[in-house]
């Protein structure tokens, strides 16, 4: 696996894929305290603006342990965060990693998270040399579903982890 030294800023047609800083707190409060968004997910949701500082350090921190790579959505119109998206639970040993995202409710259904999906596929791909990205899923997020299948990523198994359905994605048996 070849994990970055730098961080990969990565772009797309209407999507630039960056770093977190500070300076998103707010919107990082919002998206991740967004009871719509949160509604199929199981995690702590930021109670304040501090909430988002120590989140944001956490990924920044996890990047150089070489654990994730946690990428802010931004739409390059208006070069508001409209969503996230991350690999974590990084393995370089195994060529491993978990694929996991959130959207902004207001972007949904417009071809944002297939698109930034594509392009940090693609980079998991060709320059880290994944092997196996899975992702978890909640068992009646059907567009998280839909959006998994139609990149290829197959149901692992029929049991439930936490109430998840666990997708793989192959990456030498495509």
């Amino acid at each position: 696996m070849n994990y970055p030294t730098n961080f990969p800023l990565l772009s797309s047609e209407r999507l630039q894929l960056r770093q977190l800083s500070f300076s998103d707190k707010r919107t990082i409060f919002k998206l991740r305290s967004n009871k719509e968004v949160n509604k199929l997910i199981v995690r702590d949701t930021p109670k304040n603006l501090n909430d988002a500082d120590s989140f944001i350090q956490d990924c920044l921190d996890e990047f150089e342990k070489g654990n994730r790579i946690f990428w802010a959505i931004q739409h390059q119109e208006n070069n508001q965060i409209i969503g996230t998206i991350v690999y974590h639970n990084i393995n370089a040993e195994n060529n491993y990693a978990e694929i996991g995202y959130e959207l902004n409710p207001d972007f949904q259904n417009e071809g944002f998270m297939s698109e930034a999906m594509t392009t940090v596929l693609e980079y998991g791909k060709a320059i880290l040399k994944l092997n196996t990205i899975e992702a978890f899923t909640h068992k009646n997020n059907t567009a998280s579903i839909t959006l998994l299948k139609k990149h290829q990523f197959i149901l692992d198994d029929d049991d439930l982890f936490d109430g998840n359905t666990i997708f793989r994605l192959d990456i030498n048996q495509e």
